[in-house]
């Protein structure tokens, strides 16, 4: 792709974006910019594109929060059986790694998502 198309299609997603923090409905977008020339298949795959840029961008908090929340309680279940053990005078505890990879997992998804372009 051409840096002269790349910089148009920079330019309809912006101007995309701007309309929907506006406030225009996605049938007014696809009014204005069919004035532009453009077919209204292509002004829905941008809105659409714009809309799932906007959601992976709330997604990508929502999975920080509950895998910080997930490591965090997995730590915590660890050092309660270990504390456990140790009161008890025995050498054994659980480990639960499960729940700390898991909240690893959710972490590191979540920078993915932020990535994506």
């Amino acid at each position: 792709m051409t840096k002269i198309a790349t910089a148009e299609v920079e330019r309809l997603h912006n101007n995309v974006k701007q309309f929907l923090q506006s406030g225009k409905t996605e049938n007014e977008i696809i009014e204005l910019l069919k004035q532009e020339g453009l077919e209204e298949y292509y002004v829905q795959t941008i809105i659409d594109n714009v809309l799932a840029d906007k959601r992976d961008r709330k997604d990508f908090w929502k999975l920080i929060l509950m895998g910080t929340f997930t490591v965090v309680s997995g730590l915590f279940i660890n050092y309660s059986s270990y504390s456990f053990a140790v009161q008890n005078g025995s050498g054994y505890f659980y480990l639960f790694w499960g729940i700390i990879v898991v909240g690893l997992l959710m972490i590191v998804r979540a920078f993915i998502l932020f990535n994506k372009k």
